[in-house]
């Protein structure tokens, strides 16, 4: 587990458990960071469950997943959890790139 997020993770890329860019840090709060998903990895599948309104959402990153922060990414031990903003809060894995 890393340490809390700061300001400086803002524009950060996010990278899931295989190196892949997943999405982009937004805003951070505290131990919750916000990504917007990498549209070009996350459009066809949120399309395919009828999302068609997810793939402008920010999802919600705990630093419980994260591996490791470094001057460029923050990398993550699996994927990026995906939910959908005007979900009732509950939240579902998905593979952003790998799905």
């Amino acid at each position: 587990m890393c340490a809390t997020f700061s300001d400086d993770d803002v524009g950060k890329a996010v990278e899931n458990g295989n190196g892949e860019a997943v999405g982009v840090i937004t805003a951070v709060e505290g131990d919750i960071a916000h990504v917007r998903p990498d549209l070009s990895a996350v459009e066809s599948i949120t399309s395919s469950l009828g999302w068609e309104g997810a793939v402008e959402m920010t999802v919600t990153l705990e630093r419980t997943i994260v591996r490791e922060r470094t001057a460029d990414a923050v990398r993550l031990e699996g994927s990026l959890p995906l939910s959908n903003a005007s979900d009732d809060g509950s939240k579902t894995e998905r593979d952003a790139v790998n799905d």
